[in-house]
């Protein structure tokens, strides 16, 4: 049998849900949905699981990246072509 999370700020039982998480950075607004997280019914206070945070903050900091070098007129190079650039170079 699972043991039942409560949360830490009621008491209440956690549920596991995917949660959505907006970010806006200068005057760009990125939006990550389908984020696994533990939801408090009762206060709605949100829980991750270790590194889950960090991984989101890590997405959104990328995502940010792309809007600006879209911003500054700047060409974007795909995951594909950079990839294969590392890896015919040796570098990792």
């Amino acid at each position: 049998m699972k043991k039942s999370l409560r949360c830490t700020d009621c008491g209440a039982i956690l549920e596991a849900k995917e949660v959505s998480q907006e970010f806006v950075r200068e005057g760009v607004r990125v939006c990550i949905s389908g984020i696994p997280a533990l939801v408090c019914p009762n206060c709605g206070d949100v829980s991750f699981a270790p590194g889950v945070a960090q991984k989101v903050v890590e997405a959104a900091n990328s995502l940010f990246e792309v809007a600006l070098q879209k911003r500054l007129g700047k060409l974007v190079v795909s995951v594909s072509k950079a990839s294969a650039k590392l890896i015919g170079s040796g570098k990792k």
